[in-house]
């Protein structure tokens, strides 16, 4: 008998010992991604969801399980799913053309991976502009041993912007160069909101260094929601503690974070914890996570506010009971100071350490003044717009990168143009051949610096990244940065992995457009079945754009289909009045862009008189004055000046002057007032047809 006791002591000591994951088990999940109708302002719109939710459902672990989820596409269009910030095999990282093919409608892709961390953390489709739509979803992983911090209470918060608009219309509209958006939202930039703003000087002085306006945020959204609804309430009684679990899972909205109780305490980030701090405010980058701590106060309903950075709009979550105690307003932000400390969250000028002072450009930024030298501080007083509380992130352990590795530092220089929507890094778009190279064993550096006007969360596959923040060996662990406009950051990583993971802005029209990479270890070779998709990585599509005018006198305008790099354009002028029969000049022309300041084309040009080829440059001049010089095929060349200057939000002049070695000069001044997002009325006086009025419409 006693034998038998021992024998099974001695087996349970052995599962125990050699077959740990037995108290793990396999956590398993099927995910249905498949249309479905949203109508959230009164109109039915075509939405994407999982299992017919918006967002998805939550997948919950342990720390050691392991997951098994299928993925079954329902819908006549591929999909992907890629699950954000989780540390897992490279061939179940779901980027298409990347680390997997996209699964092809009607089929089912099955990943499993054993779950080494624990956090908060979501998944979404990388396919194409199907998260705008309502394809993601959220992850939460227990540690296994229990939460660091304790609560009463623990909720999942999934932010997300909504729009009405079809996605690929909105790209369309963005790569158009069309301000329809900010004049819906109010922030389109003019010398009347200047002049209110005292800015007229910093107006000047962007126009003279050739900078386009500053913006927050490229689309005009709809709503803004907490798990799929504008508004939710949690039941909470005084004095307890609630675990808030915020992910921003929005495609380009950046979200102040306000509590009306009170400061919050901030105790992970993007999953991993941090040494607890407590901020009034803070800025949440898009495809980052927080965990918070709220304590509830003794009386009312209390709200919690994510506000989008551009002050377009709000979600609302309230915690209590009782009379709702509202958040206080978030200032609207002054998109007319021309530098980089505006919601500043990386790069700060004070406090910043000498190899990030080494990296940045001062030239390209004024000094910041006023409530501005507040964000530069990281301060997040009620009387601020807040900025990100990297600065304030402290890791719970040493986070120091072994000191016997070898050392790569990558400069990464994040940049753009504005108006024909072009995203890069170090001027170049996503391509399957122009990849980021590293190699196993080496601490990797990355220095991000930022030289558009726009926010960038930069994010990285299958690694976390220290946040160079001041913090020394207790710099915080990341898995997205925010940097911010004109600023540098700074990154370092070991890379312990092999393969290719992707690197992109997690503002989904930013990496739609092209700011984007592949960081690829050297070490391995890309696996045969990848090799023979990976040029579908990015299809760098043509987009159609027509600008013209119906006026009483003439027609002008110009249709162009474009890509990154190639414009094909047709530009008339058709003009009746003042001159004996109707004069028309048309030039057809292939421009080779370079960057936003200078293009190279070619084509032919016809007139009443004669079709001859033609060849030449076109170069951006301070004040953003357009200009060109071209040399045709009989020897006669033309000079050509075009300026636009806003005056409001709804009215415009304009003015051209070209002078030509045949035929002189020639001009027009004339104005507009846009009605909607294709029709302005224009008014204009030529130098050869006169004046007259009609419709300018765009498409």
């Amino acid at each position: 008998m006693k034998q038998t006791v021992y024998r099974f002591i001695i087996l349970v000591a052995l599962n125990l010992v050699l077959i740990p994951s037995s108290f793990a088990g396999i956590v398993e999940y099927d995910l249905n991604v498949n249309y479905k109708t949203l109508n959230v302002t009164g109109k039915d719109v075509k939405a994407m969801s999982l299992n017919d939710s918006i967002p998805g459902p939550t997948l919950r672990f342990r720390e050691g399980d392991v997951a098994r989820i299928r993925f079954h596409n329902l819908m006549d269009v591929p999909t992907s799913v890629h699950w954000h910030g989780i540390l897992l095999p490279f061939r179940q990282d779901g980027v298409p053309y990347v680390t997997n093919p996209p699964i092809e409608p009607g089929e089912t892709k099955e990943f499993e991976f054993t779950i080494k961390q624990s956090g908060t953390y979501w998944f979404h489709s990388h396919t194409g502009l199907q998260e705008q739509r309502g394809v993601y979803g959220s992850i939460v992983i227990t540690p296994k041993d229990g939460e660091r911090v304790s609560s009463d209470q623990d909720k999942v918060i999934v932010l997300s912007d909504w729009t009405d608009q079809n996605p690929n219309e909105i790209l369309r509209t963005l790569k158009s160069g069309n301000d329809f958006y900010s004049l819906k939202k109010g922030t389109l930039q003019s010398l009347q909101g200047a002049a209110k703003k005292g800015a007229l000087m910093g107006v000047y002085k962007r126009s003279l260094m050739r900078m386009p306006p500053m913006d927050i945020s490229d689309v005009a959204y709809d709503a803004f929601f907490s798990n799929g609804r504008k508004e939710i309430t949690i039941p909470a009684k005084p004095g307890e503690k609630v675990r808030l679990r915020f992910i921003n899972a929005s495609t380009a909205t950046y979200f102040n974070m306000r509590f009306s109780g009170g400061p919050v305490e901030i105790i992970s980030s993007d999953g991993i914890d941090v040494q607890p701090v407590k901020v009034n405010n803070f800025l949440m980058t898009v495809a980052e996570t927080y965990d918070l701590i709220v304590t509830v106060p003794e009386n009312g309903s209390h709200e919690f506010r994510a506000t989008a950075q551009d002050g377009s709009g709000h979600t609302s979550i309230f915690i209590g009971s009782g009379k709702r105690i509202l958040a206080p307003n978030v200032p609207k932000p002054n998109l007319y100071k021309m530098n980089m400390s505006m919601d500043n969250g990386g790069g700060k000028m004070k406090g910043m350490s000498s190899e990030m002072g080494r990296t940045m450009d001062h030239s390209q930024m004024d000094m910041p003044t006023d409530s501005s030298m507040g964000e530069m501080k990281g301060m997040d007083s009620k009387n601020e717009r807040p900025s990100t509380p990297y600065e304030k992130l402290r890791s719970v352990g040493k986070s120091t990168l072994p000191k016997e590795n070898p050392t790569r530092e990558v400069v990464l220089n994040l940049t753009g143009d504005m108006e024909r929507y072009v995203w890069s890094i170090n001027g170049e778009t996503l391509s399957a051949d122009n990849m980021i190279r590293i190699r196993h064993g080496e601490n990797v550096r990355f220095v991000l610096i930022n030289k558009t006007m726009m926010h960038h969360p930069m994010h990285l596959h299958g690694h976390f990244f220290r946040v160079i923040n001041g913090q020394g060996d207790y710099s915080p662990l990341k898995h997205t940065v925010d940097v911010a406009p004109l600023a540098t950051q700074i990154i370092e990583f070991e890379a312990n992995e092999y393969n290719d993971w992707f690197f992109h802005c997690h503002i989904l029209y930013h990496a739609k457009a092209g700011m984007a990479r592949v960081v690829s270890y050297e070490d391995k070779e890309l696996d045969i079945d990848l090799k023979k998709i990976r040029h579908k990585l990015y299809k760098d599509s043509w987009f159609p754009t027509i600008i013209g005018t119906a006026q009483s006198h003439m027609t002008d305008g110009t249709a162009i289909i474009s890509n990154t790099k190639n414009i094909l354009s047709t530009t008339w002028q058709v003009g009746w009045q003042n001159v004996d029969k109707t004069d028309y000049d048309v030039e057809v022309a292939y421009d080779r862009y370079f960057n936003r300041f200078f293009n190279i084309f070619g084509g032919v040009n016809l007139t009443n008189d004669s079709d001859r080829g033609i060849f030449g440059v076109r170069y951006l001049l301070p004040f953003n004055v357009e200009s060109s010089f071209r040399v045709d095929s009989v020897g006669e060349y033309r000079i050509t000046l075009a300026q636009i200057v806003q005056l409001t939000s709804r009215i415009g002049i304009f003015g051209d002057f070209e002078y030509d070695t045949e035929t002189e000069e020639e001009w027009l001044l004339g104005g507009k007032y846009i009605l909607s997002k294709n029709i302005a009325i224009t008014g204009q006086y030529h130098s050869d047809f006169g004046g007259g009025v009609g419709l300018e419409f765009r498409y």
